[in-house]
């Protein structure tokens, strides 16, 4: 018999309680001679236990663990639930720990619960990769969207294993498009949590803007991602806005609800090409020109820039930040465009008139 297994007996008498005062001191000090695993799961049950001094010396025991033992423990196959629920706090900063409790095969609900509650961005990521687990735990889902951690393309993930939740529950749909994609199950509430917005603004009017141009046009995945999206309720817009391909962002963000629309700059597969395009646009909310013109990543792009200095639908405040930042080809275009803001086309001549004056006098002397 191994040195362990000849010491499974006290082990058991000290968890039943019923073990003498000298022995559980022992334990309390880590002098058995068992494995590390099963003298934490001895500290963890003597921090309760009646001696004060056992008490003490259980919790100083704990405490007197380096990291790297802690995270050789949590890489035991045998290691209890309860160590791992004890050490997940302690996981939510430290991707090494947290990636031995995620992906633990005897890992409690709790632990990751707790992960997926306070973990940081990269623990959310392990967390969201055991999908199997997700699956089989929904409720760690409500965990993960309550996260103020979370970012936009994991919330993205999120839905997107909602989507095979309700696939899996209720069956997809025959034709297998955007409506089965999501997860109807998901109450309003629910619904404007993930996205971080209001019932109410969820909840608001939707209208696609210009519809008739995606009724018309020659692609027929258009057409269809189109009338598909029609049968949408905004709230299933939204959900579908930050995770559908192409097709149905182009469509998405020109829906006169803002929540709708917004929710398609949060979709992780936005492109360089889908922002210019966007920042383009002249049938788009305000707010959605606004958000492009502020987010430092699209608006230091010079396309984007220009395209919102001369879209007449770009508040006045955003275009005219950019107006000073146009090349001298762009100034005189805009200065003669009747379409945009009489302010906009006059700071936009003020500022051409400015460069090609210093310009001039370089000139004439070369």
């Amino acid at each position: 018999m191994s040195p362990a297994g000849a010491f499974d007996g006290i082990v058991q008498k000290v968890l039943d309680g019923e073990a003498p005062l000298q022995l559980r001191q022992v334990a309390a000090r880590g002098a058995l001679p068992l494995p590390r695993t099963e003298l934490v799961r001895l500290f963890l049950h003597l921090r309760g236990d009646p001696d004060e001094q056992v008490r003490a010396q259980a919790q100083e025991s704990l405490a007197a663990l380096s990291p790297e033992a802690i995270e050789e423990i949590l890489g035991d196959p045998v290691c209890a639930q309860e160590i791992l629920r004890h050490f997940a706090p302690l996981a939510v900063r430290d991707v090494s720990l947290a990636e031995r409790v995620v992906f633990h095969p005897r890992a409690p609900v709790a632990a990751l619960a707790t992960l997926a509650a306070a973990g940081s961005p990269a623990v959310l990521d392990l967390v969201l990769t055991n999908q199997e687990r997700l699956l089989r735990s929904p409720d760690l889902l409500n965990h993960l969207s309550l996260n103020p951690a979370l970012r936009a393309d994991q919330r993205g993930r999120v839905l997107d294993i909602l989507e095979r939740l309700s696939k899996e529950t209720r069956g997809t749909s025959p034709d297998g498009g955007p409506s089965a994609a999501i997860p109807e199950e998901a109450s309003p509430a629910e619904a404007a949590r993930l996205l971080e917005v209001e019932v109410g603004d969820l909840l608001a009017a939707s209208e696609i803007l210009g519809g008739e141009e995606f009724e018309q046009a020659e692609d027929p995945e258009i057409r269809t991602a189109y009338r598909r999206i029609l049968g949408l309720s905004p709230m299933q817009k939204a959900m579908l806005a930050m995770k559908g391909g192409r097709s149905e962002r182009m469509i998405l963000v020109r829906d006169t609800n803002r929540v709708v629309a917004l929710s398609v700059l949060r979709n992780a597969r936005m492109t360089e090409q889908d922002v210019e395009e966007i920042a383009r646009l002249r049938n788009v909310c305000e707010e959605v020109l606004r958000t492009l013109g502020t987010t430092r990543e699209w608006a230091g792009r010079y396309p984007v820039m220009a395209a919102l200095a001369r879209n007449p639908r770009t508040p006045q405040g955003i275009g005219l930040n950019f107006v000073s930042r146009l090349t001298v080809h762009d100034l005189k275009d805009l200065a003669r465009d009747r379409n945009v803001p009489d302010l906009i086309r006059r700071m936009a001549k003020k500022t051409y008139d400015l460069r090609t004056q210093k310009a001039a006098p370089l000139l004439r002397k070369k």
